[in-house]
């Protein structure tokens, strides 16, 4: 991101190939990215279904109450899109999951592998149908128009893919999956460069304290309920260092290039995955440290 702002700011990149460059993480990078973890991850291994059923239950709840309480105070509708998504979604797939792998080792993977195949299409498609209801399009936007644009979505279209793919057992030939792969590769380093770029501080407003607010629901608040559901339906160890992860890891940095293909606001989601990035390493050694004391987590 520092690089990004840097070359930004000396004239070496400019606004086109800022805006190119997130063009090309939204349509074609991060799709790829998303094919090809769910098209390579194996579903012949046992599946704790009960975990399954749970991370996906509380991740669609967490994100309904996330979009109802914040709709009663945003009344812009591309500043409610990024601010609800920003609070929402997570980073899991490029720092959740080698921080959960760190963290429980080997059995990090089983539960990182339950969290890619059910519950990260469930981000994708519910980040979608907000920022499609939240289009700044001067009218009222219709059902038809919403199921339209998730869709055609392409983060929707990768997903949908790769689980029909891999449902009929369909292997693609090794030279095609190697060129997903090395376009997937490009989707992180990209769109940190883009938003790096693409940042501009605009001065303490309202804008910013809904970024500073939404960082906190996401590195506070969704942990908190998450972990505090999971503790109550009698989850524990891996199954709570899991959810844990996923509740508070950082804003999403897909979600920033989706809003800002998406007509949302960008520089609020912008601003909200620089902030939680920040903040995340804090409140998350806060939160293992306290589940640790209290042998919650090993």
């Amino acid at each position: 991101m520092l690089l990004g702002y840097a070359l930004k700011k000396t004239n070496f990149l400019s606004d086109g190939f800022v805006a190119s460059g997130n063009k090309l993480v939204f349509y074609v990078a991060l799709p790829a990215t998303l094919f090809f973890s769910i098209y390579n991850q194996g579903l012949g291994e046992v599946i704790d279904w009960s975990f399954a059923v749970f991370a996906v239950v509380v991740s669609i709840v967490g994100f309904i109450g996330i979009w109802f309480v914040s709709a009663i105070f945003i009344k812009d509708k591309p500043v409610l899109g990024a601010f609800a998504q920003g609070a929402f979604r997570g980073n899991f797939m490029f720092l959740g999951l080698p921080l959960l792998i760190n963290l429980v080792g080997d059995a990090g993977m089983a539960r990182a592998a339950i969290i890619m195949v059910f519950v990260l299409p469930i981000f994708n498609i519910c980040t979608v149908l907000l920022l499609a209801a939240c289009l700044d399009s001067g009218k009222k936007v219709g059902f038809k128009t919403i199921m339209f644009t998730i869709v055609k979505n392409p983060f929707i279209i990768a997903i949908g893919l790769a689980f029909g793919m891999q449902t009929l057992g369909v292997r693609l030939p090794f030279v095609v999956d190697e060129a997903i792969r090395y376009t997937a590769n490009i989707a992180t380093p990209l769109a940190l460069v883009c938003l790096g770029a693409g940042m501009e501080f605009q001065g303490f407003d309202a804008r910013l304290k809904n970024a500073f607010i939404a960082s906190i629901v996401k590195l506070i608040v969704l942990p908190i309920f998450f972990v505090g559901a999971g503790l109550l339906l009698g989850f524990g160890g891996y199954d709570i260092a899991a959810i844990l992860i996923l509740g508070g890891i950082p804003s999403a940095i897909a979600g920033y290039t989706m809003v800002s293909q998406m007509g949302g606001d960008t520089y609020i989601a912008g601003t909200i995955v620089v902030l939680s990035t920040l903040f995340s390493a804090f409140t998350l050694t806060i939160f293992i440290y306290i589940l640790r004391t209290f042998n919650v987590i090993g």
